[in-house]
């Protein structure tokens, strides 16, 4: 952000100086990070107007490209650091942006009044009256007659300025030879350098090109990221550069390096993704396709690399943030969101440990739409494990939780898709599944690569008896992330889907593979009974039902039946196929 003047600014005790780059309080030095002082300037000079996000974004970051979960992040940090509790200073709009809500005075710039009362040093050495009358000159010079105690007072002060510069030599030599700390870089912040094209080819060379953009654009939704943009990186086509150079250049953590390579009829796309200040290799794939048809592997490329690299970039900071303790609300937010992103691991422990986190990041941040929404999530997940039991909750008392919650953090903030989407999952597990498909797809609107959108949207159409559209929107799940977390998820809401559709075979495979993918899931293993059941296999069926009981002892047909997980009637009547099947098996009524 370029600063216009240099000047300051006072609001309620604080002394913000632009030029200097400084925010005090009552004296105190406040520390902020870069982006986050020039996010509070420009607040602070737009006192009392109503600031949208995309005029902040562009401000603040007008060369690079980043999702609004960084001036999110940004206004929490100064928040913090102002000690605001309330929004009182700077208040959220939602759906709209900020406005900074105290008065700010600019501060004159004055000398007199920065140089401050005269010393006694300053008025000795100012001739008196009588003085001045006895100057004569030397030369044509004035000369001051030097009386012993003005000769004193004179030996005094360059003795102090002696002293001065002596202790002031000494602390620059010190910070001159102390070794300086790198630069703290910004989470989440990466590059896309050009792909390489090798072979000659020019349909793979635009390829090339347009897959550098693509996945620079799919990075960018990732909230929390801080993506460089395409035309600075493209400074770098056909460079040879060390990751650590780059990323001290551009001030990045991240570098995504790659090439596409000929090979024969083939094509190989080869990506890896570097820590800028190891220069260690944190994840790395490639992916084959045809030449005849290059647009298919575009098609496979477009969205899953941005998953993957979700989830591992993920994975790399939380492992930051716990290696140090928290330094704010932000690190244990991340925290709590990697342990809801281990879905194919996650406990009932894990589970409460993240809400835990979560009550904590709200505590100090209530204005924190992404952390309420988050905390509605863990109401959710533990519906949907049915791990009720172990709270000593009901269903309906956590499906209140969940909608109360989630309720608040959408008015909250309409516009992130995380929000959207916690929004739309609650409403689908309470059987509102009409809304939940609305904000389902408005989610993937807004983050088209968002597999979790997806498989949401898949089970909310299955509560609809829709159930060939449901099987469409999980296997684009599937497609954008073919190693998601939630794989069994992903495959147990196909099995139903099948299931009710009287394709028992299909329901059978497809819960078999979840079972394989997560084992603990109890519920994976009803469906297994179910579909085995309705096939005749009743050995199958029995072993499954078997697994289930050891998980929930305590359900039978009628617990499910109680849940009223369909939406309409169509739902219902196809959902007594997997009632009659778990019967045969053996589940009590």
């Amino acid at each position: 952000m370029q600063v216009r003047a240099s000047h300051r600014l006072r609001f309620e005790e604080f002394d913000l100086d632009v030029g200097c780059r400084t925010l005090h309080r009552a004296g105190r030095r406040l520390d902020l990070r870069p982006r986050s002082f020039d996010v509070l300037v420009y607040l602070a000079e737009a006192a009392g107007r109503p600031v949208g996000k995309d005029e902040v974004l562009a401000a603040v970051w007008p060369d690079v490209v980043v999702g609004e979960e960084s001036l999110t992040r940004c206004v929490s940090d100064i928040r913090q650091v102002l000690g605001e509790h309330g929004q009182r200073i700077i208040k959220t709009l939602p759906r709209r942006g900020y406005v900074f809500a105290v008065p700010v005075e600019p501060v004159p710039p004055s000398r007199a009044a920065d140089a401050g009362p005269p010393t006694p040093a300053d008025e000795a050495a100012v001739p008196s009256s009588s003085d001045r009358a006895a100057i004569g000159t030397v030369a044509g010079k004035a000369v001051v007659p030097v009386r012993r105690g003005a000769a004193a007072v004179a030996l005094w002060i360059g003795l102090a300025a002696a002293t001065v510069a002596a202790v002031a030599l000494a602390w620059w030599w010190q910070q001159r030879s102390a070794p300086v700390a790198p630069p703290m870089l910004p989470r989440m912040s990466i590059v896309v350098l050009p792909l390489a094209s090798d072979g000659g080819d020019p349909a793979q060379d635009r390829l090339a090109a347009v897959l550098t953009d693509e996945i620079t654009v799919d990075l960018s939704r990732i909230p929390e990221s801080f993506v460089i943009a395409r035309a600075t990186a493209e400074s770098y086509r056909g460079r040879s550069v060390d990751a650590r150079q780059v990323g001290h250049e551009l001030g990045v953590r991240y570098v995504l390096d790659g090439d596409l390579v000929r090979l024969g009829d083939a094509a190989r796309l080869t990506l890896q993704l570097v820590d800028s200040e190891s220069g260690l290799t944190l994840w790395a794939d490639r992916i084959d396709g045809e030449l005849p048809d290059l647009s298919a592997l575009y098609r496979r490329v477009t969205g899953t690399v941005a998953r993957s690299l979700d989830l591992r970039l993920q994975e790399v900071e939380t492992s930051r943030a716990r290696a140090r303790p928290p330094a704010d609300a932000q690190d244990l937010l991340l925290q709590a969101r990697w342990l809801l992103l281990q879905f194919n691991r996650m406990t009932p422990d894990s589970l409460q440990e993240a809400r835990r986190l979560l009550e904590q990041v709200s505590a100090r941040d209530p204005g924190s739409a992404l952390a309420i929404a988050l905390l509605a999530q863990t109401y959710n997940y533990d519906v949907s494990q049915r791990w009720l039991g172990l709270r000593g909750a009901t269903r309906e008392q956590w499906l209140q939780q969940a909608d109360r919650l989630s309720a608040q953090a959408f008015q909250l903030d309409r516009t992130d898709a995380r929000i959207v989407g916690v929004r739309g999952t609650t409403l689908a597990l309470a059987g509102r599944s009409e809304q939940a498909v609305e904000l389902l797809e408005r989610q993937i609107g807004l983050n088209r690569n968002d597999a979790s959108a997806w498989f949401w949207l898949g089970y909310a159409r299955c509560t609809l008896g829709r159930q060939d559209e449901a099987i469409a929107a999980l296997e684009q799940a599937q497609r954008l992330s073919p190693r998601d977390p939630n794989l069994n998820g992903i495959f147990v809401v196909t099995a139903a889907a099948h299931l009710y559709l009287g394709r028992d075979r299909e329901a059978l495979e497809w819960a078999q593979r979840s079972v394989l993918e997560r084992p603990q899931h109890a519920v994976a293993h009803s469906w297994v009974a179910a579909a085995a059941a309705n096939l005749g296999e009743t050995e199958t069926a029995r072993a499954a039902l078997a697994e289930f009981r050891q998980r929930l002892p305590a359900y039978t047909v009628s617990a499910f039946r109680d849940e009223r997980l369909c939406a309409n009637d169509l739902c219902r009547a196809q959902r007594e196929r997997y009632y009659a099947g778990l019967a045969k098996a053996g589940l009590p009524e």
